[in-house]
């Protein structure tokens, strides 16, 4: 019971309670964007998520600032509603946190079964033409990728607080 119960809160964790956060950053002198989702701790400590399922699209960009056309944006929203309505139905697999700039989108998700993240992904986008998508897997039982984006937020939010002061 109790397990079904623990289901039931990492549901809810993605549906009602469910928030993002946006970030802005720079690398190489181009910007990118971070979307992240701030509450997902109870995910981390069930350990059992413990596989990083990076879903990579390269595109190329007509601006200097190295993001996809407003047309790609489109599909990649499409894309993305699609997937966290398919891989997210049984929280068996978790958007955590969304890269973009540089001519490459990156959703990183973090899944409890690979075999099954990858059916459910195939099956979510059935309806699209043939999309430009690299997959990855990576072990990060620590969830050690998304704590960093947590503690690089907490960093910069204690250095503007420490800036207001001044």
């Amino acid at each position: 019971m109790a397990q079904s119960s623990n289901l039931a809160h990492l549901k809810a964790l993605l549906t009602e309670e469910d928030t993002w956060t946006m970030a802005e950053g720079e690398s190489s002198g181009t910007p990118f964007f971070l979307r992240f989702r701030p509450h997902l701790q109870d995910f981390v400590n069930t350990q059992q998520y413990t596989k990083r399922l990076i879903i990579l699209w390269n595109y190329t960009s007509e601006d200097d600032y190295l993001f996809p056309t407003p047309e790609d944006a489109d599909v990649m929203a499409d894309v993305e509603e699609k997937l966290i309505e398919k891989l997210e139905e049984e929280a068996q697999t978790v958007l955590a946190f969304v890269y973009t700039g540089q001519d490459r989108r990156e959703w990183h998700w973090y899944t409890t079964d690979v075999a099954a993240a990858q059916e459910q992904l195939n099956e979510a986008l059935h309806q699209f033409d043939q999309l430009p998508l690299e997959l990855t897997v990576e072990e990060d039982a620590d969830w050690d990728q998304y704590l960093s984006i947590l503690e690089s937020m907490e960093d910069a939010e204690d250095e503007e607080a420490s800036e207001e002061e001044k």
